[in-house]
């Protein structure tokens, strides 16, 4: 019986087949295990950094085609600004000539402006005595109380015979009514006239006669012939006749 400390713990000892065999067998397994988790590791590792290299060449390639398109996006800008700043350039040498031509047309319309007013001077030094004249105004009493007969004569100064002298004339009472001043066309006051406006066409001469009839408590004061011809030469004329009546 062996020799025992008193009082001191003892171990169980286990008695353990001796296997040289079985443990050569784990170490095998052992080996082999971790030589296999060191390839797949290994494997896994290369599968994991080809493909991430796979997808940052996908990257890069689809970077590359965006890079691309900006180019030729910016491009195509610069063209574009390029049109623009010669179309402006194109608009600010056209405004400038607009502004120019603009410029001497209202030079040239100042002096066609006077160059009218000169030869309108001229023309009428030359037609106040000649074209449309007012010949003869007369005013006559009928014997009926407010009623008289008036005869106006247009001429044709000068008339050659062959031209044709068209206008027209107006012909207003002027004078004084129960609210004062009271101006009276001839067409309300004559039967025979029954236009404002009267038609004057002739060679030589154009009698406009007829009878007319006062308002009542209207106090005739003169009369205001007012004509214009357009043929052979425009002419105009504004004239007024005192009211004077003859055989009165």
């Amino acid at each position: 019986m062996p020799n025992v400390v008193k009082g001191s713990k003892q171990e169980k000892m286990v008695v353990v087949p001796y296997r040289p065999r079985q443990r050569i067998l784990f170490l095998l397994f052992l080996f082999t295990g971790v030589g296999v988790a060191a390839a797949a590791g290994f494997s896994y590792g290369y599968y994991t950094t080809m493909l991430t290299q796979e997808v940052e060449q996908a990257d890069r390639a689809g970077l590359q085609d965006e890079l691309n398109v900006l180019r030729l996006d910016n491009s195509e800008l610069r063209r574009q600004i390029a049109i623009l700043e010669r179309s402006s350039q194109m608009d600010q040498r056209a405004t400038v000539e607009v502004q120019s031509t603009i410029t001497g047309l209202r030079q040239r319309i100042a002096q066609l402006e006077e160059d009218i007013v000169y030869y309108r001077g001229v023309v009428a030094e030359e037609t106040e005595h000649t074209g449309l004249v007012i010949g003869q105004f007369d005013i006559s009493a009928t014997g009926v109380p407010g009623r008289y007969r008036y005869k106006l004569v247009m001429r044709q100064q000068d008339a050659d015979g062959d031209t044709f002298l068209t206008g027209h004339a107006n012909i207003n009472l002027i004078g004084t009514g129960s609210n004062g001043q009271v101006v009276y066309p001839l067409r309300e006051l004559s039967d025979d006239e029954d236009e404002l406006d009267i038609r004057l066409r002739f060679k030589y001469f154009q009698n406009i006669e007829g009878e007319l009839a006062l308002p009542e408590g209207f106090e005739p004061d003169r009369v205001q012939i007012a004509a214009l011809s357009v043929e052979p030469v425009e002419k105009n004329i504004n004239q007024n006749f005192s009211w004077v009546v003859e055989g009165e």
